[in-house]
C-alpha cells in the first residue's frame, strides 16, 4: 500500500458529464450482451440465481453441464484425466443457462471445453486449461464455441498450449466476449496458433455472425491468430500482446488478422516484441482492420490498418483505458485469479452508524522496530516514538461512529529531508509525507484522512520500504464524515452522473471502490463539492486499476467506471 496523495493517472470520464454504462465485475460487457449484430440488449446471466452446486468429479461436472436445468457450478479441485488429439476427457456444454466457475484461483481443468448445439447464455470463469502442446493435426482446441451457440462470456480464464488452438469461435456462433483471460504458449512449436474466428472462407452459417469482443486479455508468445477472423465484427480493445523469441523464434509471428468478410476494430492495445502485429495477408480483398491509438514497442512488420470497421453497439468508452495504462492493468489482473466464485459481489455489510474519541499518545502503542524516547524536548505525554528502519507502532483507537476521520499527528523530523509513514486501519491504508523540521526538538503537525470502523481499531504507523521515519508523538482523532447506512436498493436508471446532483438532498453521494477482482477496498460518502475530485476520493489507495461505483441513495441511480491510480 503506497503513496498517500495518489495521482489519478486516468479517470476516463468526468463524473458530472459522463454518459456511462454500468460496469460490474460480475457481469459481461461487449458483444456477449447484444442480440446478433444489433443494439438490442441480451442479459447474460448463465445459471442465474440457481443454488450453486459444487462438483468434485469430472463426471458430475459433465452431468450438470449437459442437463436441461439452469445451473451454477463450482469446480472444486483439478478435474479431468487429460487428453491428446481427439481422445480423453472433454467437457461438452450442450445446454443453455450455465455458469461454471473455478472455486479457487488457478482451478485446473484437465479437459478442453466444447460449447455447441446452439447452447446460449453461458458463463465460464476462473479456470485454467493447460493443453498438451500444439501440433498441426486437427486436435481439440482448449476451448471451442461452435454449432450456432451464442451469448457467451469467458472471464478470468487461462488457455495454454492448445493443440490446434487455444480458444476458437466458429460455425455460426455469435455474441461472445473474452475479458481478463490469458492465451499463451509455454512450449515451442510452429503451430502455436491461438484464437480462430471462423474456420473457413466457405462457411455460410457464419455470415452476419461471429461477433466477438476481446477486452483486457493477454496473448503471450503465440505465433499467430491473436485473433484471426472471418465474417465477424470483432472488437480487440485494451489487450496486451507480447512476444517471446525463445518460443516463437524461427516461425512466422502474425498478430491481429482480419480475413474473409471480417471487420476488426483494433483499439488501444499494446504490442511488445511482436512481428507483423497487424497482419493483412488474409484479408482476401474483403477483410478490414481499423487500427486506433495502439502502442507498438520493439515491433517489426506492419502496424498500419486498412479501412473503416464498425461502431460497437454497446457502451465501453467510459471504462476503456488509455493504451499507456493497458500493460500494467492486464499484467496485474488477467488470468484465473479470483479468490472465490462470489468475490466480485463483495458481500459488504455496512457498519452501524456512529462519534470520535481523541488524543492518543503514540508511545503508548505496541512498538516493533523502534523505541519510546524522551530525550528531545517539546513532546506531549511520556515521550514519542523513534522508528528504526522497517519499524512500526500499533495504537488502539476506539470510536463510536464508523466513518472518515482526520488524524492530526504531531511529529519532528530533523533529518533535513521529507520522510514518509504508512498509516493503516482495516482495509484503508494511506502513505503520508512528513516534511523536514528545523531540528528534532521542533514539532509540527501532519493530517491524514482514514476510515475507521465503530468500536476498536488497530491504527498502524509504519516506515516505508525499509527507510527511516519521523519521530511521532500525540495524534488527535476527529470525525470528518460519518458513514451512512444504505437503506435503498441501488438500480441503474440514468445515463448521466449530472442527474445525481438534483436527485439527492443534501448533495451527498455514495462511492464504493472495488479492485478488479471485485473486492471492496473503500466505501465513503462524498459531498457534491468533492464529487469530481477523484484524486481525493482515491487518496491512499495503492497503485492499480479499480472499479468505482457511484450512487445516489434514495434516487435509484448507479454509475460505474474504471479508474487507474498511480
Amino acid at each position: 500500500m503506497k503513496k498517500c496523495f495518489n495521482k489519478v493517472l486516468v479517470t476516463l470520464c468526468a463524473f458530472a458529464v459522463c454518459a456511462s454504462a454500468a460496469v460490474d465485475q460480475c457481469k459481461p460487457i461487449g458483444w456477449a450482451t447484444r442480440s446478433g449484430r444489433t443494439s438490442t440488449e441480451f442479459n447474460v446471466t448463465g445459471g442465474g440465481n440457481a443454488t450453486p452446486i459444487t462438483v468434485k468429479t469430472f463426471s458430475d461436472l459433465q452431468k450438470y453441464a449437459k442437463d436441461s436445468s439452469p445451473r451454477v457450478i463450482y469446480i472444486d479441485g483439478t478435474l479431468g484425466d487429460g487428453w491428446s488429439g481427439t481422445t480423453g476427457s472433454r467437457l461438452n456444454i450442450t445446454a443453455s443457462n450455465k455458469t461454471i466457475i473455478g472455486l479457487k484461483p488457478g482451478t485446473l481443468l484437465k479437459a478442453p471445453i466444447h460449447i455447441t448445439s446452439k447452447a446460449s447464455n453461458i458463463i465460464i470463469r476462473n479456470i485454467v486449461i493447460q493443453g498438451p502442446g500444439s501440433n498441426a493435426d486437427q486436435a481439440w482446441d482448449n476451448l471451442t464455441i461452435e454449432g450456432e451457440s451464442k451469448n457467451i462470456w469467458i472471464d478470468h480464464c487461462e488457455f495454454w498450449d492448445g493443440q490446434d488452438g487455444n480458444a476458437d469461435v466458429v460455425k455460426g456462433s455469435d455474441n461472445v466476449t473474452f475479458t481478463w483471460c490469458i492465451f499463451g504458449y509455454k512450449k515451442k512449436s510452429t503451430h502455436n496458433l491461438s484464437n480462430l474466428i471462423g474456420s473457413s472462407d466457405n462457411e455460410p452459417v457464419s455470415e452476419g455472425k461471429l461477433n466477438v469482443t476481446y477486452m483486457f486479455n493477454w496473448w503471450k508468445a503465440a505465433n499467430q491468430r491473436k485473433p484471426r477472423c472471418r465474417y465477424g465484427n470483432v472488437h480487440v480493445v485494451n489487450n496486451l500482446l507480447t512476444g517471446d523469441a525463445s518460443i516463437t523464434n524461427g516461425t512466422d509471428v502474425l498478430g491481429v488478422s482480419a480475413g474473409h468478410m471480417c471487420k476488426v476494430r483494433t483499439e488501444r492495445n499494446v504490442f511488445i516484441n511482436e512481428s507483423n502485429p497487424i497482419y493483412t495477408g488474409n484479408a482476401n480483398g474483403t477483410g478490414v482492420n481499423e487500427v486506433i491509438d495502439n502502442i507498438f514497442t520493439n515491433c517489426s512488420g506492419n502496424t498500419r490498418g486498412t479501412g473503416t470497421s464498425f461502431t460497437p453497439p454497446y457502451e465501453y468508452t467510459s471504462f476503456m483505458l488509455k493504451a499507456s495504462e493497458v500493460e500494467a492493468a492486464v499484467k496485474a489482473n488477467a488470468g484465473a485469479t479470483l479468490k472465490n466464485p462470489t468475490e466480485c459481489d463483495a458481500n459488504y455489510v455496512e457498519p452501524p452508524p456512529p462519534t470520535p474519541d481523541k488524543q492518543y499518545q503514540a508511545e503508548k502503542g505496541t512498538i516493533t522496530g523502534g523505541t519510546s524516547e524522551s530525550s528531545n524536548a517539546g513532546y506531549h505525554g511520556d515521550g514519542y516514538v523513534n522508528f528504526d528502519k522497517g519499524g512500526d507502532v500499533v495504537v488502539k483507537v476506539k470510536v463510536d461512529t464508523a466513518g472518515q476521520y482526520k488524524l492530526s499527528i504531531d511529529f519532528a523530523n530533523g533529518s533535513g529531508e521529507s520522510r514518509s509513514l504508512t498509516v493503516s486501519a482495516g482495509l484503508d491504508t494511506v502513505t503520508a509525507p512528513f516534511k523536514a523540521t528545523s531540528a528534532w526538538t521542533v514539532w509540527d503537525s501532519a493530517e491524514v484522512l482514514i476510515n475507521l470502523a465503530s468500536g476498536e481499531n488497530a491504527v498502524k504507523f509504519a516506515t516505508l520500504d525499509g527507510k527511516d521515519g519521523p519521530n511521532i508523538d500525540q495524534f488527535d482523532v476527529m470525525l470528518v464524515k460519518a458513514a451512512e447506512k444504505d437503506t435503498t436498493e441501488e438500480k441503474p436508471t440514468s445515463n448521466r452522473f449530472a442527474n445525481l446532483r438534483s436527485a439527492v438532498a443534501p448533495n451527498v453521494y455514495r462511492v464504493s471502490i472495488f479492485d478488479t477482482k471485485g473486492a471492496l477496498v473503500r466505501r465513503m460518502n462524498v459531498e457534491s463539492a468533492k464529487v469530481g475530485d477523484v484524486a481525493w476520493i482515491t487518496r491512499g489507495l495503492p497503485a492499480g486499476l479499480y472499479v468505482m461505483r457511484m450512487t445516489a441513495p434514495g434516487a435509484g441511480v448507479e454509475r460505474h467506471q474504471f479508474i487507474a491510480v498511480k
